[in-house]
Protein backbone atom coordinates (compact mmCIF):
# COMPACT_ATOMS: atom_id res chain seq x y z
CA UNK A 1 0.00 0.00 0.00
CA UNK A 2 2.41 2.43 0.86
CA UNK A 3 4.15 1.94 -2.59
CA UNK A 4 0.88 2.26 -4.25
CA UNK A 5 0.21 5.55 -2.29
CA UNK A 6 4.09 7.11 -3.27
CA UNK A 7 3.99 6.12 -6.68
CA UNK A 8 0.59 7.71 -7.19
CA UNK A 9 1.17 10.50 -4.74
CA UNK A 10 4.18 11.89 -6.94
CA UNK A 11 1.69 11.40 -10.06
CA UNK A 12 -0.90 13.60 -8.29
CA UNK A 13 1.80 16.36 -6.92
CA UNK A 14 2.70 16.39 -10.76
CA UNK A 15 -0.74 17.03 -12.30
CA UNK A 16 -0.56 19.90 -9.49
CA UNK A 17 2.12 21.60 -10.24
CA UNK A 18 0.98 21.63 -13.92
CA UNK A 19 -2.25 23.04 -12.93
CA UNK A 20 -0.71 25.43 -10.60
CA UNK A 21 2.84 26.86 -11.70
CA UNK A 22 3.20 29.04 -9.11
CA UNK A 23 4.51 27.85 -5.12
CA UNK A 24 3.12 28.14 -1.67
CA UNK A 25 5.48 29.39 1.51
CA UNK A 26 6.07 26.24 3.79
CA UNK A 27 3.54 27.99 6.59
CA UNK A 28 0.43 29.44 4.02
CA UNK A 29 -2.87 27.74 4.74
CA UNK A 30 -3.73 24.97 2.41
CA UNK A 31 -7.03 26.01 0.41
CA UNK A 32 -9.54 23.69 -0.51
CA UNK A 33 -8.75 22.32 -4.04
CA UNK A 34 -11.73 23.77 -6.58
CA UNK A 35 -14.10 20.82 -7.35
CA UNK A 36 -14.17 21.58 -11.03
CA UNK A 37 -9.88 21.43 -10.84
CA UNK A 38 -9.84 18.23 -8.58
CA UNK A 39 -12.53 16.35 -11.94
CA UNK A 40 -10.18 17.70 -14.11
CA UNK A 41 -6.94 16.05 -12.76
CA UNK A 42 -8.75 12.72 -12.24
CA UNK A 43 -9.85 12.73 -15.84
CA UNK A 44 -6.10 12.39 -16.61
CA UNK A 45 -5.81 9.22 -14.16
CA UNK A 46 -8.84 7.67 -14.65
CA UNK A 47 -7.37 4.21 -15.91
CA UNK A 48 -4.76 4.38 -13.72
CA UNK A 49 -5.95 2.52 -10.51
CA UNK A 50 -3.09 3.11 -8.26
CA UNK A 51 -3.05 7.00 -9.36
CA UNK A 52 -6.92 6.90 -8.34
CA UNK A 53 -6.90 5.25 -5.10
CA UNK A 54 -3.91 7.32 -4.12
CA UNK A 55 -6.03 10.38 -5.27
CA UNK A 56 -8.57 9.13 -3.05
CA UNK A 57 -6.82 9.03 0.16
CA UNK A 58 -5.68 12.70 0.11
CA UNK A 59 -8.30 14.33 1.26
CA UNK A 60 -12.13 14.36 1.60
CA UNK A 61 -13.21 16.54 -1.41
CA UNK A 62 -10.73 14.09 -3.29
CA UNK A 63 -12.15 11.25 -2.50
CA UNK A 64 -15.43 12.03 -3.13
CA UNK A 65 -14.24 13.18 -6.87
CA UNK A 66 -12.70 9.97 -7.36
CA UNK A 67 -15.05 7.17 -5.55
CA UNK A 68 -17.59 7.32 -8.65
CA UNK A 69 -14.45 6.65 -10.96
CA UNK A 70 -12.84 3.89 -8.89
CA UNK A 71 -16.59 1.82 -8.37
CA UNK A 72 -17.66 2.66 -11.90
CA UNK A 73 -16.68 -1.03 -13.22
CA UNK A 74 -17.36 -4.23 -11.09
CA UNK A 75 -15.74 -7.10 -12.44
CA UNK A 76 -16.40 -10.38 -10.80
CA UNK A 77 -14.04 -13.97 -11.10
CA UNK A 78 -14.79 -17.30 -10.40
CA UNK A 79 -11.62 -17.39 -8.61
CA UNK A 80 -12.30 -14.61 -5.96
CA UNK A 81 -12.87 -15.18 -2.71
CA UNK A 82 -16.47 -16.70 -1.93
CA UNK A 83 -17.44 -16.81 -5.32
CA UNK A 84 -16.91 -20.61 -5.94
CA UNK A 85 -18.98 -21.90 -2.94
CA UNK A 86 -22.00 -19.78 -3.97
CA UNK A 87 -21.50 -16.41 -1.85
CA UNK A 88 -20.98 -13.35 -3.46
CA UNK A 89 -19.44 -11.91 -0.65
CA UNK A 90 -17.78 -8.53 -2.49
CA UNK A 91 -21.36 -7.58 -3.05
CA UNK A 92 -22.34 -7.78 0.71
CA UNK A 93 -18.74 -5.63 1.19
CA UNK A 94 -20.35 -3.21 -2.06
CA UNK A 95 -23.90 -2.48 -0.27
CA UNK A 96 -22.57 -2.29 3.49
CA UNK A 97 -20.49 0.78 2.01
CA UNK A 98 -23.48 2.18 -0.02
CA UNK A 99 -21.04 1.53 -3.03
CA UNK A 100 -24.23 -0.36 -5.55
CA UNK A 101 -25.17 2.89 -6.93
CA UNK A 102 -21.92 3.96 -8.06
CA UNK A 103 -21.12 0.66 -10.52
CA UNK A 104 -22.35 1.42 -14.06
CA UNK A 105 -20.85 -1.56 -15.48
CA UNK A 106 -20.92 -5.06 -14.87
CA UNK A 107 -18.56 -8.07 -15.79
CA UNK A 108 -18.83 -11.22 -15.54
CA UNK A 109 -15.91 -13.23 -16.31
CA UNK A 110 -15.61 -17.41 -16.39
CA UNK A 111 -13.63 -19.90 -18.24
CA UNK A 112 -15.45 -22.73 -19.48
CA UNK A 113 -12.82 -25.36 -18.53
CA UNK A 114 -13.93 -25.05 -14.58
CA UNK A 115 -18.14 -25.80 -15.79
CA UNK A 116 -18.73 -22.04 -14.84
CA UNK A 117 -19.77 -20.54 -12.02
CA UNK A 118 -22.25 -17.47 -12.84
CA UNK A 119 -25.68 -19.51 -12.52
CA UNK A 120 -28.69 -19.37 -10.06
CA UNK A 121 -27.35 -22.15 -8.15
CA UNK A 122 -25.00 -19.16 -7.44
CA UNK A 123 -27.08 -16.78 -6.06
CA UNK A 124 -28.16 -17.35 -1.97
CA UNK A 125 -31.60 -15.25 -1.40
CA UNK A 126 -29.08 -12.83 0.36
CA UNK A 127 -27.19 -12.32 -2.66
CA UNK A 128 -29.75 -12.05 -5.22
CA UNK A 129 -31.02 -9.21 -2.71
CA UNK A 130 -27.40 -7.44 -3.19
CA UNK A 131 -27.27 -8.33 -6.88
CA UNK A 132 -31.09 -6.44 -7.69
CA UNK A 133 -29.91 -3.94 -5.75
CA UNK A 134 -27.78 -2.03 -8.69
CA UNK A 135 -29.49 0.93 -9.85
CA UNK A 136 -27.79 2.34 -12.29
CA UNK A 137 -25.94 -0.27 -14.52
CA UNK A 138 -25.38 0.94 -18.14
CA UNK A 139 -22.99 -2.10 -19.62
CA UNK A 140 -23.49 -6.00 -18.56
CA UNK A 141 -20.83 -7.95 -20.07
CA UNK A 142 -21.15 -11.74 -19.54
CA UNK A 143 -18.61 -13.79 -20.38
CA UNK A 144 -19.37 -18.13 -21.44
CA UNK A 145 -22.86 -17.80 -19.68
CA UNK A 146 -25.75 -20.33 -19.80
CA UNK A 147 -28.46 -18.51 -20.26
CA UNK A 148 -30.62 -21.33 -20.48
CA UNK A 149 -30.24 -21.99 -16.65
CA UNK A 150 -31.96 -18.62 -16.21
CA UNK A 151 -34.89 -19.61 -17.86
CA UNK A 152 -37.72 -19.89 -16.90
CA UNK A 153 -37.41 -16.62 -14.12
CA UNK A 154 -34.50 -14.96 -15.48
CA UNK A 155 -36.56 -12.04 -15.20
CA UNK A 156 -36.13 -12.87 -11.09
CA UNK A 157 -31.84 -12.25 -11.91
CA UNK A 158 -32.26 -9.37 -14.71
CA UNK A 159 -35.48 -7.38 -14.79
CA UNK A 160 -33.65 -4.99 -12.38
CA UNK A 161 -31.66 -3.71 -14.99
CA UNK A 162 -34.32 -2.48 -17.42
CA UNK A 163 -34.65 1.00 -16.21
CA UNK A 164 -31.15 2.03 -17.26
CA UNK A 165 -29.21 -1.00 -19.44
CA UNK A 166 -27.93 0.62 -22.57
CA UNK A 167 -25.64 -1.94 -24.31
CA UNK A 168 -24.64 -5.16 -23.23
CA UNK A 169 -21.77 -7.75 -24.83
CA UNK A 170 -22.02 -11.43 -24.88
CA UNK A 171 -19.18 -14.31 -25.91
CA UNK A 172 -20.33 -16.84 -26.26
CA UNK A 173 -23.50 -17.06 -24.29
CA UNK A 174 -25.44 -20.74 -24.43
CA UNK A 175 -29.06 -21.39 -24.61
CA UNK A 176 -31.36 -21.40 -27.82
CA UNK A 177 -32.05 -18.57 -30.51
CA UNK A 178 -35.32 -17.93 -28.96
CA UNK A 179 -33.82 -17.67 -25.08
CA UNK A 180 -31.32 -15.51 -26.57
CA UNK A 181 -34.11 -12.97 -28.30
CA UNK A 182 -35.90 -13.16 -25.31
CA UNK A 183 -33.63 -12.54 -22.85
CA UNK A 184 -32.20 -9.10 -25.10
CA UNK A 185 -36.30 -8.19 -24.86
CA UNK A 186 -35.80 -7.85 -20.95
CA UNK A 187 -33.98 -4.60 -21.40
CA UNK A 188 -36.45 -2.19 -22.56
CA UNK A 189 -33.47 0.75 -23.41
CA UNK A 190 -31.11 -1.45 -24.24
CA UNK A 191 -28.91 0.38 -27.74
CA UNK A 192 -26.50 -0.89 -28.21
CA UNK A 193 -26.09 -5.41 -28.79
CA UNK A 194 -22.37 -7.10 -29.78
CA UNK A 195 -22.10 -10.87 -29.41
CA UNK A 196 -19.01 -13.23 -29.92
CA UNK A 197 -19.58 -16.14 -30.80
CA UNK A 198 -22.77 -18.35 -29.03
CA UNK A 199 -23.03 -22.08 -28.11
CA UNK A 200 -26.80 -23.66 -29.33
CA UNK A 201 -28.18 -25.08 -26.11
CA UNK A 202 -29.76 -28.99 -27.24
CA UNK A 203 -32.77 -28.76 -25.34
CA UNK A 204 -34.50 -32.35 -23.95
CA UNK A 205 -37.81 -30.53 -23.72
CA UNK A 206 -40.40 -28.22 -25.66
CA UNK A 207 -39.42 -24.36 -25.41
CA UNK A 208 -41.32 -22.68 -23.09
CA UNK A 209 -44.40 -21.26 -24.54
CA UNK A 210 -44.15 -17.99 -22.27
CA UNK A 211 -41.21 -16.91 -24.15
CA UNK A 212 -43.08 -14.15 -25.43
CA UNK A 213 -41.50 -10.62 -24.99
CA UNK A 214 -42.73 -7.99 -22.36
CA UNK A 215 -41.57 -5.27 -23.75
CA UNK A 216 -39.93 -3.89 -27.59
CA UNK A 217 -36.17 -2.92 -26.76
CA UNK A 218 -34.77 0.18 -28.67
CA UNK A 219 -32.24 -0.81 -30.49
CA UNK A 220 -31.53 1.77 -32.12
CA UNK A 221 -27.79 2.30 -31.77
CA UNK A 222 -24.81 -0.57 -32.86
CA UNK A 223 -24.86 -4.02 -33.31
CA UNK A 224 -21.99 -6.28 -33.16
CA UNK A 225 -21.84 -9.34 -34.01
CA UNK A 226 -18.68 -11.87 -34.81
CA UNK A 227 -19.32 -16.09 -35.96
CA UNK A 228 -22.57 -15.38 -34.68
CA UNK A 229 -25.50 -17.04 -37.59
CA UNK A 230 -28.10 -17.66 -35.35
CA UNK A 231 -30.62 -15.88 -38.12
CA UNK A 232 -33.70 -17.24 -36.00
CA UNK A 233 -32.78 -15.21 -33.12
CA UNK A 234 -32.93 -11.89 -35.08
CA UNK A 235 -36.45 -13.03 -36.60
CA UNK A 236 -38.02 -13.64 -32.94
CA UNK A 237 -37.19 -9.90 -32.02
CA UNK A 238 -38.15 -8.58 -35.40
CA UNK A 239 -41.18 -10.30 -35.20
CA UNK A 240 -41.99 -10.30 -31.62
CA UNK A 241 -40.94 -6.85 -30.57
CA UNK A 242 -42.06 -5.03 -33.23
CA UNK A 243 -39.01 -4.86 -35.49
CA UNK A 244 -35.12 -3.56 -35.04
CA UNK A 245 -33.98 -0.32 -35.66
CA UNK A 246 -30.23 -0.21 -35.52
CA UNK A 247 -28.33 2.78 -36.62
CA UNK A 248 -24.87 0.74 -37.39
CA UNK A 249 -23.67 -2.87 -38.02
CA UNK A 250 -20.62 -4.53 -37.99
CA UNK A 251 -20.65 -8.30 -38.99
CA UNK A 252 -17.77 -10.35 -38.84
CA UNK A 253 -17.20 -14.08 -40.28
CA UNK A 254 -20.29 -14.46 -41.67
CA UNK A 255 -22.92 -13.38 -43.98
CA UNK A 256 -25.98 -15.57 -43.17
CA UNK A 257 -27.81 -13.16 -40.58
CA UNK A 258 -27.23 -10.33 -42.96
CA UNK A 259 -30.63 -10.38 -45.00
CA UNK A 260 -33.00 -10.74 -41.98
CA UNK A 261 -30.63 -7.64 -40.22
CA UNK A 262 -30.79 -5.54 -43.74
CA UNK A 263 -34.52 -5.96 -44.11
CA UNK A 264 -35.44 -5.35 -40.48
CA UNK A 265 -33.24 -2.20 -40.14
CA UNK A 266 -33.23 -0.95 -44.02
CA UNK A 267 -35.24 2.61 -42.61
CA UNK A 268 -32.64 3.35 -40.17
CA UNK A 269 -29.39 1.88 -40.93
CA UNK A 270 -26.67 4.35 -41.54
CA UNK A 271 -23.28 2.99 -41.53
CA UNK A 272 -22.23 -0.64 -42.07
CA UNK A 273 -18.80 -2.49 -41.96
CA UNK A 274 -18.81 -6.36 -42.89
CA UNK A 275 -15.97 -8.25 -42.61
CA UNK A 276 -16.27 -11.82 -44.52
CA UNK A 277 -14.23 -14.82 -44.61
CA UNK A 278 -12.21 -14.89 -48.32
CA UNK A 279 -15.01 -17.90 -49.57
CA UNK A 280 -18.30 -15.11 -48.82
CA UNK A 281 -16.49 -11.64 -49.74
CA UNK A 282 -18.64 -11.49 -53.04
CA UNK A 283 -22.11 -12.43 -51.36
CA UNK A 284 -20.90 -9.65 -49.26
CA UNK A 285 -20.42 -7.13 -51.60
CA UNK A 286 -23.42 -8.23 -52.74
CA UNK A 287 -25.83 -7.59 -49.55
CA UNK A 288 -24.01 -4.19 -48.87
CA UNK A 289 -24.77 -2.93 -52.02
CA UNK A 290 -26.83 0.88 -51.52
CA UNK A 291 -25.65 1.00 -47.85
CA UNK A 292 -22.54 2.99 -46.58
CA UNK A 293 -19.77 0.26 -45.83
CA UNK A 294 -16.25 -1.16 -45.75
CA UNK A 295 -16.32 -4.24 -47.05
CA UNK A 296 -13.23 -6.50 -46.61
Amino acid sequence: MVTVWRRGKTKANLLLSNAFPWTRTRHEPTRPLPYEIAEMIVAHITNDLDTLKAFSLTCRSWYIVALPRLHHTLTLRENELGVNNGQLKRLSKLQGLGLLPLVQEIRVKQWRHTGGWFMPQAFSLRDLRYFSAFANVRTLNLQNTDIHRFIPGIERYFEHFSPTLQSIILYKPCCTPQQLSYFLSIFSNLDDVEIWGGRKHVSTTAEPANLVPSSAPKLRGQLTLSDFHWVETWTHLATSCGGLRFRHMYLRMDASCAPVLFDACAETLESLRFHARDGSVGTGKRLCAGFSADSH
